[in-house]
């Protein structure tokens, strides 16, 4: 390149990224309205991606400062023309760009999807995708800003459940390849492939001194719907597994099945539930109850914004003693209904300090069929709390209520098993509450 005439090109090129900018910078100033467009809310992230959320913008906000897209496209040009292996496609070079500018962000919630991970993306918000059944999920560790890649819950019949994987356990490697500094979302998609094919991961798990190894064969996972029965011939339980499309209209159904037996106390079991959709959060939190705010969405910016229960959609009475159960791996969109009906002397809460996830994803489509994930809002409960602070007792998320013991990797009991137990426990919960 001659040196007289760079300066020319430079801002010829500059003017052709302005043009195409919306590639780049897409979503700076965009809004969403909670009244017309469903939010959605992603949950950490997954070995094969969550069921996320979303609204789509129309504006796209230049900045004017364009001396980092020259600079860009400077090394673009520089890497095309000069590096020593010719680069078969130059989309790889624009959308690794992007990834490091949103892993530079330092945010385990926002991500960046390729044409190809989009479409997955939208396939399994309907519940169905191919791949192991864990979430996955990123935190930072001691004092210098470190994180590590683990697994907050496990997806029910998938074939993590059926593997000797763990509810707690850290990713050390995936065939392997060291994951130590990689962000969340590579990890997964390390850990995504075809059906029929697998995956071995290697785990720190607390209690042990030796890394754990498992092989896992990857396959088509089905989100289960509602489980649902009578215990004790007046209790009604309903097991929710996740937040995707279906959720508000399938437990709908299973609570009306209930409520034909006659029950006379309601336990919503949302333990391990990583969370999905935001308006399947309110939707689902409607069915208690009618009036008032689900939870408070706060913007960078802008005042708090509530997003209220839909009127009309109540299905369970007002004086039937409800108990909601969780864990640790209860997350984003679980919280926000466990909270609401909480913060609103709605349902007594038991089980472990929920996740506390406490940010709102926008997705942005783009227009080469690729989309970004942003971060883009905080939300808090009614009573205005941040599940993502941590508490007087050292510890995020929701706080049940009632307490009780999580799970004990070295005790006599199968994950399974441990579950019933707590199952069992909130029922005679709730029947003292009967009899009370």
């Amino acid at each position: 390149m001659n040196r007289s005439s760079f300066p020319v090109r430079v801002w010829v090129i500059v003017l052709i990224v302005v043009l195409v900018a919306g590639s780049f910078v897409a979503g700076i100033g965009i809004r969403y309205s909670a009244a017309t467009e469903p939010l959605l809310s992603l949950v950490g992230r997954v070995a094969q991606i969550v069921p996320g959320v979303v609204e789509q913008g129309e504006g796209i906000t230049v900045r004017t400062d364009l001396q980092p897209l020259a600079t860009f496209w400077q090394v673009r040009e520089k890497i095309l023309n000069d590096f020593v292996h010719p680069v078969d496609d130059p989309a790889k070079l624009t959308y690794g760009a992007i990834r490091g500018m949103v892993a530079a962000l330092g945010d385990p919630y926002s991500r960046f999807m390729t044409p190809e991970q989009y479409e997955e993306f939208k396939t399994e918000a309907s519940g169905q995708f191919e791949g192991i059944g864990a979430y996955l999920d990123e935190r930072t560790i001691g004092d210098a800003g470190e994180t590590e890649v683990f697994i907050p819950s496990i997806i029910p019949g998938g074939p993590a459940s059926e593997a000797d994987i763990r509810p707690g356990d850290v990713v050390l490697a995936v065939d392997g390849e060291s994951v130590e500094g990689k962000h969340v979302s590579a990890v997964a998609e390390l850990i995504r492939g075809p059906e029929g094919t697998q995956v071995t991961l290697t785990l720190r798990r607390e209690g042990r001194t030796e890394p754990v190894i498992v092989s896992v064969s990857r396959r088509q996972v089905t989100l289960p719907p509602p489980e649902h029965k009578v215990i004790d011939d007046k209790i009604g339980y309903v097991w929710l597994h996740t937040f995707n499309k279906q959720a508000e209209a399938q437990l709908r159904e299973a609570i009306d099945e209930l409520l034909a037996e006659n029950i006379e106390g309601l336990l919503l079991d949302l333990s391990d539930n990583g969370g999905g959709l935001l308006d399947q959060a309110i939707s689902v939190t409607s069915l208690f109850y009618d009036d008032g705010p689900v939870v408070y969405v706060r913007e960078r910016g802008q005042p708090l914004q509530p997003l209220n229960a839909l009127a009309d959609q109540e299905i369970v009475p007002a004086d039937m003693p409800v108990a909601v159960l969780v864990t640790g791996g209860s997350a984003s969109a679980s919280e926000i209904v466990t909270g609401a009906l909480q913060d609103l002397d709605r349902a007594t809460v038991v089980g472990q300090n929920t996740f506390g996830k406490a940010k709102v994803q926008t997705l942005i489509p783009l227009d080469d069929g690729s989309a970004l994930a942003l971060s883009t809002a905080v939300y808090l409960t009614p009573n205005k709390r941040d599940l993502s602070k941590t508490g007087e007792d050292g510890k995020r998320g929701i706080k049940p209520d009632i307490q009780l013991p999580g799970f004990d990797l070295d005790g006599p009991l199968t994950a399974r098993q441990w579950h019933d137990s707590m199952v069992d426990q909130t029922v005679e919960i709730l029947e003292k509450k009967l009899a009370g």
